[in-house]
């Protein structure tokens, strides 16, 4: 079964539960797959209740010079008399999340580059927390799991699968690629892939279950957009010449890009070669020179090569709004 059609039992069926529908067959081939939660395990909560590993991780959008992330307010008051001297702040740290964007063969998942400062929790609860209840700094991007908060991420004290309890609104609705979203998200973190469920649960009470086994990095192109920006981020403040950095699967490797002004005029371009094309997503960096150009705000472009001219729906693309000084 393609990671589409797992995703796509998920939407199905949460579609049935808000709907006061009985679950049909489906749900229990869909719960075969999900493994049970067993002694052994740690879970981290990440939601409104405490969190039983560590204090509470905050998730922010990487931002651009002279935009600094956001994160929660310091607790307002005196300290508490006989309290310990705070340490120094945590140090964030930068890891790939992924979100819905739209391409030419329908929405796909995109990868972005999210800020964690780590307080000595869970980064698996956190980073699963920042794109199920977050927003990404780039807004062509969005979460599948609008209505959706996150009570617990459990994984093995020696790794394995990692398992998310979620609770839904009423009416709420999943994308068909939610649990990808959530997969490749985690799977980055990781380093390597191992299953992810989801156990969802309704104002009702109506629970449905759903899950990604590890596949491969060729079913990869299924499921993401064949080019993606890394570098640079949302909103960034470049130098005279910077590098841009991402993934593609380009016709033969070739990954245009493009500088536009407001009005959508082309004001610089060139194209980089990626590492490889055809069997996954390879990546791809281009030297872009901006020195000629007038201080503002420009759009970056990467896009995949279109030898059909437009026939297959035209290339993907990515961007990122540039801040020239």
């Amino acid at each position: 079964m393609s990671p589409h059609d797992r995703d796509a039992d998920l939407a199905r069926l949460l579609g049935e539960a808000v709907d006061d529908v009985e679950p049909t067959d489906r749900l229990g081939e869909i719960r075969a797959r999900t493994a049970t939660p067993t002694a052994g395990r740690r879970w981290w909560y990440a939601g409104g209740a405490v969190l039983a590993a560590a204090a509470a991780v905050t998730a922010v959008a990487v931002l651009g010079p002279g935009n600094p992330p956001v994160s929660a307010p310091d607790p307002v008051g005196p300290a508490p008399s006989g309290s310990a001297t705070p340490g120094p702040a945590p140090a964030p740290a930068t890891v790939a999340t992924y979100w819905l964007g739209e391409t030419p063969q329908g929405p796909r998942l995109y990868r972005e580059q999210t800020r964690l400062t780590d307080d000595g929790g869970s980064r698996v609860a956190a980073v699963v927390r920042a794109v199920v209840e977050g927003r990404p700094a780039d807004p062509d991007y969005r979460s599948a799991w609008p209505g959706f908060s996150v009570d617990s991420v459990d994984q093995g004290e020696d790794g394995g699968s990692v398992d998310v309890r979620m609770s839904f609104a009423a009416g709420a609705e999943r994308d068909v690629l939610a649990v990808s979203q959530l997969a490749h998200t985690v799977w980055d973190l990781l380093g390597e892939r191992v299953p992810v469920n989801v156990e969802a649960t309704g104002p009702g009470g109506e629970s449905v279950n759903a899950g990604v086994e590890p596949y491969g990095e060729d079913l990869d192109l299924d499921v993401l957009a064949l080019v993606s920006i890394d570098d640079p981020v949302e909103g960034q403040e470049v130098a005279a010449t910077f590098t841009a950095r991402g993934r593609a699967s380009s016709f033969e490797a070739t990954v245009p890009w493009e500088v536009r002004d407001a009005t959508g005029a082309v004001v610089a371009d060139g194209f980089s070669t990626a590492e490889g094309w055809m069997d996954r997503l390879h990546p791809w960096t281009a030297e872009v020179d901006v020195s000629g150009l007038a201080p503002g705000r420009y759009t970056f472009v990467a896009m995949t090569s279109d030898p059909s001219d437009g026939e297959s729906g035209g290339p993907f693309t990515d961007t990122r709004t540039i801040v020239v000084p």
